[in-house]
């Protein structure tokens, strides 16, 4: 006979179904505890591996180096769903104007996100980059507030008012700041906290498989990053036949296509497991890392301030963490 337990209402529940459902809550914290570790470890090597490209190698063509991680993401998916590896679930669901509302919004915003992302690059240094990305949370949970996504808590709202703080004092202390460089990155930071926002009532309000998502995003994305190109780079990059740097290192080139399809698809699969903020903040601890790395491999300059400032970014990123833990717990007694 199978044993059975009593809930706080009275409730008799069969224990082989507690056990399920715990065993369901690891299989899904482990998984999107190494989803979150690859897409750290991926996204971060992409960084160096763009910075190296745009500074050192002479590729001064931002949009069109996204561009190739954007098409070999939409080429794996599309062969993947055409052979028959993955099921398109949602056809049906797919019609001109549900695409013209949820997808090329994602599109848009993503072409802007990568564009303006890579560029600043080309402005300011790696460290001082990532050091700029910790105000992200704070845009990120305004906009998924405004969509209804996220819900607002004391605790979560102190500790990204702590990381924007200590974003500011980072910024301040920075030795060459270039205006151009954070307003293209402040930019960039915007156009990804809406993108996460539909993509988080995509991929996860509809759950779409995250191939699947990828095949229906990409073209969009691949887009907006055509219009992107032939507006600011084409002309320049045949009047100085770019392709010959592409041809003189094209090892390189196929390498941070094939990663950019790998951070395009950990991110998606990161934002389905967790949530859009969650995935932002999660990304502060990768940009200690990052900025770590950057001044060991690059010599970027930090200053006191700058140390100072991220400090406190990161302590910020500790209270969102316990936040989100104490907010978690109450909605699970709510349901219970």
């Amino acid at each position: 006979m199978p044993e059975t337990e009593n809930d706080d209402s009275g409730v008799t529940i069969d224990a082989d179904t507690v056990l399920d459902v715990r065993v369901s809550q690891s299989v899904n914290i482990a998984r999107a505890v190494i989803l979150s570790i690859a897409w750290a470890c991926t996204s971060s090597a992409l960084i160096f591996l763009n910075n190296h490209l745009l500074r050192e190698h002479g590729f001064s063509y931002p949009m069109i180096l996204c561009s190739m991680g954007m098409t070999s993401s939409w080429l794996i998916s599309f062969l993947c769903i055409t052979t028959g590896r993955v099921k398109r679930k949602h056809a049906g669901l797919i019609t001109r104007g549900w695409y013209a509302r949820h997808i090329l919004p994602i599109g848009c915003l993503g072409a802007a996100s990568l564009g303006f992302g890579n560029y600043v690059y080309l402005y300011l240094s790696v460290s001082f980059i990532q050091m700029l990305k910790s105000a992200v949370p704070a845009v990120t949970m305004a906009v998924m507030y405004a969509a209804g996504l996220e819900r607002l808590h004391g605790t979560t709202l102190t500790g990204v008012a702590v990381v924007t703080i200590g974003t500011f004092i980072a910024a301040y202390g920075e030795v060459k700041c270039s205006a151009i460089g954070v307003l293209m990155m402040l930019t960039s930071a915007f156009a990804e906290a809406i993108r996460t926002a539909f993509y988080q009532y995509v991929l996860g309000n509809l759950k779409f498989d995250l191939m699947e998502g990828l095949y229906v995003t990409a073209p969009a994305s691949l887009a907006f990053l055509g219009l992107g190109i032939v507006t600011l780079e084409l002309i320049q990059f045949v009047r100085e036949r770019g392709w010959e740097i592409i041809a003189a290192a094209p090892h390189y080139f196929l390498v941070a296509a094939f990663m950019g399809f790998g951070a395009n698809i950990l991110t998606l699969g990161v934002i389905k497991a967790t949530s859009g903020l969650t995935y932002k903040v999660m990304g502060q601890a990768k940009n200690a890392a990052v900025i770590l790395l950057a001044v060991i491999l690059f010599g970027n300059p930090v200053t006191a301030v700058q140390l100072i400032g991220y400090a406190m970014s990161l302590f910020g990123f500790f209270i969102y963490q316990r936040g989100k833990m104490q907010q978690d717990a109450e909605e699970a007694e709510k349901e219970n």
